[in-house]
């Protein structure tokens, strides 16, 4: 009995510990170079210090790609002040085509950008996150939205 309470609170305190490394949200994206918007959900992860990781599924509204997902790494390269980082960021961007009456495509390609977070409270954060990708759907997009 012992043992088995000692495990049930270390699996607590792990997973508590683990979790408030998780950020959660919700955004908006335009690709400038077809005026495609979309909304999207990210999620973030602290790694460690200086290391994220962040995936973000984005639903496009308008003629054009159907959906992409990002999978970035993010290096927090400089922080401007207390509440202000700026983060390159560089991963992949799957990307799929849906054209009507002759099935899908999809293109994987390259993404080079920049994570700018602003953290006005502990709650919250606000991001804005030009990127490039190269190599699939050749494309410049602006993001921008909130994490919890």
């Amino acid at each position: 009995m012992r043992k088995l309470l000692i495990t049930l609170c270390l699996l607590i305190s792990f997973t508590i510990s683990g979790w408030s490394q998780f950020h959660f949200g919700a955004g908006a994206q335009l690709i400038l170079d077809g005026g495609v918007f979309g909304i999207q959900g990210k999620a973030l992860y602290d790694v460690d210090e200086t290391w994220r990781g962040a995936g973000t599924f984005t639903l496009h509204l308008d003629s054009g790609p159907d959906w992409t997902i990002d999978l970035d790494a993010q290096y927090k390269l400089l922080q401007i002040s207390d509440n202000f980082d700026l983060a390159p960021v560089a991963g992949l961007g799957i990307t799929r085509f849906g054209v009507a009456g002759f099935g899908s495509t999809t293109e994987i390609g390259i993404n080079l950008g920049a994570f700018i977070d602003f953290v006005p409270s502990d709650s919250y954060h606000i991001y804005v996150e030009p990127k490039l990708n190269i190599g699939g759907y050749e494309s410049f997009s602006i993001a921008g939205g909130v994490l919890f």
